[in-house]
């Protein structure tokens, strides 16, 4: 493999873009040749990991010379922001702080980089010369080196006015110290950039040239040249599966050719395809095997400004995570596809394994800190607190498309947001989560966003890891279909060639060929275009065929596969380098967006401004994984095997976002909790995930849901919620559940992971909940400073409301407008305000070390249900009630027939039918069985239960399937 991070194509200078006419489109072209160009960075020669210096007062380098003699010198050609008046050409502005940029590289303390801000002419003027430059003067020597350097820095790179407003009465020390604090954050992190100064320069420069390094668009791929292309999709897809018809091939896909980088078709293992399902067993087989070598990294650090989740009781804005979708936190939603994960395996080989879990939060809207406090009540999930590791992303300014000016929320209050879920690599290093997780023996990890709850259905997960652990792959993407025009990424497979650089060698190139005498060498990535990117690389975004909307490309849905020390070893080589192109991967500057804000500036008035923030994109650091070979790849077998790869799979087992509100009147339910949840239970006459796995897995009759349009004026057909460890594969659901029916307008809810279902018939609401669904409690040590909340059922709080009009209140400290504007547009906000729901975000007090947390085992002292040839007969939810909200499961009963199993029970029914509203409350320890009386009417017996009366053993057999026996146990109830 090539060097991390090392594209050749990067020494090319930009050229003229080309762009591809609808007759060049239908002419067959399969491939597009591009040429990438990067903005020169500003790098300063000092230390190889902190290219700007920046070192703490006296952090073990020599003393420099004095800050007075290096600030005599620093004002030369590097101007800085008046008091009053506009600032200048965002060129300008540019051509000062690179000038600048460069004189604070040779300082190695703050300390110092102050004294050479504080000599510049129009910053000592600042300071000296109005009300509000001395009040912050007086404060710097109070603050730490770092905080004073960046407020210093202010005037210097023309956002005096951050500081221009402090009101009579303002506590000005906190301020300030919050201030200088924030700042400091972006000042750490984007250290390879040369900090805050470099933060400010590299939105500077985005903006000059049109939003991303290379004029638009956000990829690390450009063009110097337009011309007809050359190839033909016959030859980049390779495929003649379902997913990818025979028709496709031939259609013009790509754009112009003529130069060094080809977009082709990625060729991947396709879980959908009959033609691979020996291929997809196998991978699912090596997903399980590994999963002791697993970790999981959840990016929740993002607003989620569109769906404007707000708490009913203060009316605070709540981050994503905690949003309610289907009766828990969309977080407790990923953590429980997890446990699934772990179940199985256990029940496959025995073993219990707890696996780590990273997760990025953030400031904005008290993000950091209510997933915290959701840890703490819901004593982690049973998983205990050391099995997670929580690490903050820094808030970045918001700029100013027109000046480059930051957007002000209060005064001394710049309003700030995450900036992309892209800086988590780094951050994971500044924060020693490799370390981490390094330390537990994880070599790879699973990605999932908070947004996607339908990631972990079937066999995804399963397959992608098992996809890229056996060969120690570096990083992959779990892929779908994309339909035409989707305002979404597509996957595509990278070639370029690219000279042989005069030292390198045919021992140098992972192609094993000896090809010494050629002058070039080909390199291939797997990697992400965003839609946005489309256009200038002259990529039409065409269909398989002239009657489809499915586009050739597959979409890119950020779930990912990632090699721990591949990632690892990119990034460190980026940060040595001194480059952003792991560091902050698929950079951009995205100001199309208008943000509507009260402009404390302007007292307070209403403005809206094209504004952005520096963003970056996780999965672009795959541009930075490319292999060389000495010669080109011909065949899809040698593409398929590279460390960047592909897995499809049906969309709707892969991606169904939550990600914004729905409009009122809308049937655009693409993104919103309404459009997942459909996507959850099935439509429009297709077999999705519920009625897919119940009718085609299960053999049970199950009703259609509707179309969209009936779906939100009546709600689902039916309803279908199950525990995923009643998998979570299917092929492991169909072997518990057999024959039987669910009427139209049936609920069916099985929160337990032992099942037996023989031919059972539901008309209406069949509720069963195990409150150990998988095994039990026990109380073990907790670490010092974790929680040591008692035991109780692993469910987060989050729907039941709290006391007092205080409930879910942010402690002092934490603030929900942080990372957010006051008031966001229109296309941000969702329309119509944003979803409320109640919030109790109390914790538990902090224990100290001897205190017990805790801890879900994995045993036979679960909750069982066996049913056999039963009807159940109810009112069952009122299907037209106003009151229902479908994605939140917060419905409305007439009836309901409940199942509820304490600890170790059971509950058995035979050749009986359950009618009206009937609550079955099986002890701990206790078997309960239902059958028909003499009059019909349901007989309970109630027996002691010493240990199990029959349980699932489970094997995995010689075709990679996983098989389920059922065993019975006898003498299992106490004489």
């Amino acid at each position: 493999m090539a060097a991390a991070g090392l594209c050749c194509s990067h020494q090319a200078r930009p050229g003229p873009l080309g762009r591809l006419s609808r007759q060049q489109a239908s002419r067959g072209a399969a491939t597009v040749e591009r040429r990438t160009a990067r903005l020169p960075l500003c790098r300063a020669q000092a230390g190889p990991s902190r290219p700007f210096g920046g070192l703490p007062d006296g952090a073990g380098r020599q003393q420099p010379a004095p800050s007075q003699a290096l600030a005599a010198n620093a004002h030369v050609g590097t101007p800085a922001e008046q008091q009053a008046g506009e600032a200048p050409p965002v060129a300008e502005q540019a051509a000062a702080l690179r000038a600048l940029l460069q004189q604070l590289g040779r300082a190695a303390m703050y300390a110092d980089k102050t004294a050479i801000l504080l000599g510049l002419p129009a910053v000592r003027a600042f300071f000296s010369s109005t009300r509000e430059g001395r009040l912050v003067a007086q404060e710097l020597d109070d603050l730490p080196p770092k905080d004073a350097y960046c407020l210093a820095a202010l005037p210097a790179i023309y956002q005096g006015h951050v500081l221009s407003l402090i009101p009579t009465g303002v506590p000005v020390s906190p301020a300030l110290a919050k201030l200088g604090a924030a700042l400091a954050r972006v000042e750490d992190f984007y250290d390879s950039l040369g900090g805050l100064v470099g933060y400010q320069l590299q939105c500077l420069e985005l903006l000059a040239a049109g939003g991303s390094p290379h004029g638009a668009g956000s990829s690390s791929l450009d063009s110097t040249s337009s011309s007809s292309s050359g190839g033909s999709i016959e030859e980049s897809l390779c495929s003649t599966d379902d997913a990818w018809p025979a028709a496709a091939l031939g259609q013009g896909a790509l754009g112009s050719s003529g130069s060094d980088t080809e977009f082709l078709v990625p060729v991947g293992l396709d879980l959908a395809s009959p033609a691979q399902q020996r291929e997809a067993a196998a991978a699912v087989a090596a997903g399980i095997a590994a999963l002791p070598a697993l970790a999981e990294i959840y990016p929740l650090g993002g607003a989620g400004d569109r769906l404007g989740l707000q708490c009913e009781q203060t009316g605070e804005s709540l981050p994503t995570a905690v949003l309610q979708y289907c009766g828990r936190s969309l977080l407790e939603n990923l953590l429980r596809d997890l446990q699934a994960r772990e179940y199985l395996y256990w029940k496959l080989h025995g073993a219990q394994h707890t696996t780590p879990v990273a997760i990025m939060t953030s400031a904005a809207k008290g993000n950091h800190w209510r997933v915290e406090q959701l840890f703490e009540q819901a004593d982690w999930f049973g998983r205990g607190a050391s099995s997670f590791r929580l690490f903050q992303q820094p808030l970045v300014p918001m700029v100013g498309a027109q000046d480059g000016r930051w957007l002000l929320q209060n005064p001394l209050q710049v309003m700030m947001k995450p900036g992309g879920h892209g800086v988590i690599w780094k951050l994971m290093i500044d924060a020693g989560v490799f370390d981490w997780l390094g330390a537990q023996g994880r070599q790879a990890a699973i990605v999932r966003q908070i947004s996607n709850p339908m990631a972990g259905t079937d066999n995804t997960l399963l397959a992608l890891a098992g996809a890229g652990f056996p060969g120690r792959r570096s990083f992959g993407f779990a892929s779908c279909e994309r339909a035409v025009g989707a305002a979404e990424g597509m996957n595509v497979l990278a070639k370029e060639q690219c000279p042989v650089p005069s030292s390198s060698s045919s021992s140098s190139s992972n192609d094993s060929r000896n090809n010494s005498s050629s002058s070039s060498q080909w390199r291939y990535r797997v990697t992400n275009v965003e839609y946005t990117e489309f256009e200038r690389l002259g990529m039409a975004d065409a269909s398989i065929d002239e009657a489809s909307t499915q586009s050739v490309f597959p979409a890119n849905t950020n779930v990912l596969y990632v090699g721990l020390q591949a990632v690892e070893r990119a990034v460190r080589g980026s940060m040595a380098a001194g480059s952003t192109d792991a560091v902050l991967p698929g950079m951009i500057l995205n100001t199309a967006k208008t943000v509507t804000f009260a402009d404390p500036l302007a007292g307070g008035a209403q403005r809206s401004v094209p504004a952005g923030r520096l963003e970056c994109t996780m999965q672009n650091l795959a541009d930075c994984l490319a292999q060389s070979f000495e010669s080109p790849l011909e065949s899809c077998e040698e593409r398929a095997g590279l460390d960047t790869f592909l897995v499809y799979n049906q969309r709707r087992k892969v991606t169904s976002s939550a990600k914004r509100k729905l409009k009122p009147g809308s049937t655009r339910i693409s993104q919103t909790p309404n459009g997942s949840f459909y996507d959850l239970q099935a439509g429009d006459g297709e077999r999705r995930n519920a009625a897919d796995v119940l009718a085609n897995y299960c053999g049970m009759a199950v009703p259609e849901l509707g179309s969209v349009s009936k779906y939100l004026e009546a709600g689902p057909g039916f309803v279908f919620l199950a525990h995923p460890a009643l998998g979570p594969l299917w092929q492991v659901v169909g072997q518990k559940i057999r024959g039987g029916s669910l009427a139209p307008h049936s609920e069916l809810q099985l929160e337990v992971a032992e099942v037996c279902l023989r031919d059972v018939h539901v008309q209406g609401s069949l509720l069963v909940h195990a409150d150990a669904a998988l095994g039990h409690i026990e109380q073990r040590p907790a670490p010092r400073g974790s929680s040591a909340a008692s035991s109780r059922p692993l469910l987060d709080r989050l729907f039941t409301a709290g006391s007092g009009s205080q409930a879910g209140a942010m402690p002092p400290g934490a603030s929900s407008s942080e990372g957010s504007s006051s008031s966001s547009s229109s296309a941000e906000s969702g329309g119509g305000g944003g979803y409320s729901q109640p919030c109790d975000f109390s914790a538990p007090p902090s224990c100290e070390g001897g205190a017990m947390e805790a801890r879900l085992v994995f045993s036979q002292r679960c909750g069982r249900l066996r049913l056999h040839n039963v009807r159940v007969a109810n009112r069952g939810v009122d299907w037209g009630h106003a009151d229902n909200v479908w994605w939140r499961h917060s419905l409305v009963r007439h009836e309901a027939c409940r199942v509820l199993l304490r600890g170790m029970s059971e509950f058995e029914a035979r050749d009986v039918t359950l009618p009206g509203d009937l609550t079955f409350e099986v002890p701990d320890g206790h078997r309960m069985l239902v059958t028909a009386g003499p009059d019909g009417a349901p007989h309970v017996q109630l027996q002691p239960l010493s240990h199990p009366s029959w349980q699932w053993q489970y094997r995995m057999g010689s075709g990679g399937e996983v098989q389920l026996e059922l065993l019975e146990i006898e003498s299992a109830a106490d004489a």
